[in-house]
């Protein structure tokens, strides 16, 4: 039976993308990435002050803000100073739709850093350049300035994190292993799973070359 396009789909996702499930405790981790971990939660504090205060200038543009403070709240869940607000999201409406926290957080917490990172940084440079430097007399661009600071650096340290992890997950680069190979491979190469492009056969230049 031939797989569908939504598996094949879901095939080439899962080789790109690490997946991390069970992944167990942060104190579980290699000590350098607790370490990152801990200063990620002043840039998760950082996010709620400046969110909060953003909110009440622009209630909208700072759902995003909250929500990745939220979903660093649900990362370090484990950690002492974060657990009272994780604890009080937990037991709400929004912390029924968010499931458990700890380390299977990282990867939405890092997407969606980046993803706020960079439109944070598009909507600054039309802010500056329209108006010029002057703006930062302006409290509602200095309180974006202050989420944006804290999205770039939560990206930078979380992506090191997974990279630490990584080889702990049995990947290396972002890429998971095929089954029945010895490292990372593309569908069709590598490990008696594909054939010389210039091979004999159907599908080899040489055959083509056969044939014609």
């Amino acid at each position: 039976r031939k797989p569908s396009r939504e598996q094949k789909r879901k095939g080439h996702i899962a080789m790109v993308m690490p997946m991390i499930t069970n992944a167990g405790s942060i104190n579980d981790l290699p000590q350098e990435a607790r370490s990152l971990l801990a200063v990620t939660k002043y840039f998760v504090i950082g996010l709620w002050f400046f969110g909060i205060l953003f909110a009440l200038f622009s209630p909208i543009s700072a759902l995003s803000t909250l929500c990745l403070a939220i979903f660093g709240t649900y990362l370090l869940s484990e950690d002492p100073q974060m657990n009272t607000c994780y604890a009080i999201i937990r037991s709400s409406l929004i912390g029924q739709c968010c499931g458990t926290g700890g380390v299977q957080m990282l990867m939405p917490f890092l997407l969606l850093a980046s993803i706020n990172t960079l439109v944070d940084t598009m909507q600054l440079a039309q802010v500056f350049s329209m108006y010029g430097w002057g703006t930062l007399r302006f409290i509602p661009v200095d309180f974006l300035i202050g989420i944006w600071v804290c999205e770039l650096a939560v990206s930078i340290i979380c992506w090191r994190v997974l990279k630490i992890m990584l080889p702990a997950l049995g990947t290396a680069d972002g890429y998971q292993q095929m089954p029945g190979g010895n490292g990372p491979q593309l569908p069709g190469f590598g490990a008696g799973g594909g054939r010389p492009l210039g091979g004999p056969g159907p599908g080899g230049l040489g055959g083509q070359g056969a044939s014609s």
